[in-house]
């Protein structure tokens, strides 16, 4: 006779390798997965929009979510980008705020939806995941200050420039970073058509190759004195 795993099970074995989970006890671990529903999200969906009531935290299970900031003019600015085992959404389930920020699917993703009130319960119960929660908070914040201070003291190509050797320093084993037009303004508060004024500009100087959704940085150095990266 075979065995066979209650979708329970499998979530809960999930879970238990999520970062910010890591040192919950069984019981609460548990707790989450009796909770939690998997939901998955077409490419281009949003899991919330920026100012929805926050009603659950949210677990990638797989794909990328883009947490997005809209502006009072319309445009959209990419604040973070969670990947599987990333949580997020939980600053609203601990606050019983409206969403600061939305979320949308950047690929075909599925997500654990877990409700307010079960992750509020696992946070009273666990030390361990408050703490977790916690420092997450606190490394986002830093982040997004970093981001805040480039959008300030940056003009507009230094922006490009330094989200360019970021993306590329991320995809440097690819040798090109995968990306269109419209992510990268999202990514810098700029237009698309200034994105794309200033890869054209980059390109007849031979700093970088475009191409079908992909950029090639082949000046790291001019880039990196642009974007004021040391």
């Amino acid at each position: 006779m075979t065995n066979t795993a209650s979708p329970t099970d499998e979530l809960a074995r999930f879970l238990s390798g999520v970062p910010i989970l890591e040192g919950v006890s069984a019981r609460s671990i548990i707790g989450l997965a009796q909770a939690c529903r998997r939901k998955k999200f077409p490419k281009g969906n949003y899991l919330f929009m920026q100012g929805d009531p926050a009603e659950a935290a949210f677990i990638v299970r797989s794909g990328s979510i883009a947490i997005i900031l809209c502006s009072a003019d319309g445009r959209e600015l990419l604040i973070n980008e969670m990947r599987p085992g990333d949580c997020f959404g939980e600053i609203g389930v601990l606050t019983s705020l409206p969403r600061s920020t939305g979320a949308v699917a950047r690929l075909n993703s599925e997500a654990l939806v877990i409700p307010a009130a079960a992750f509020l319960t696992a946070i009273d119960n666990e030390p361990n995941l408050a703490r977790r929660v916690l420092k997450t908070t606190a490394e986002r914040l830093r982040n997004s200050s970093e981001r805040e201070s480039a959008l300030v003291f940056l003009d507009a190509e230094a922006r490009l420039a330094r989200v360019l050797l970021q993306l590329d320093q991320q995809f440097s084993e690819d040798g090109y970073v995968t990306i269109s037009q419209a992510e990268l303004a999202q990514r810098t508060g700029m237009t698309r058509q200034t994105v794309a004024k200033s890869l054209g500009k980059w390109r007849r100087a031979g700093w970088l190759v475009t191409g079908r959704g992909r950029i090639v940085v082949l000046d790291h150095a001019r880039l990196a004195r642009l974007g004021q990266v040391v």
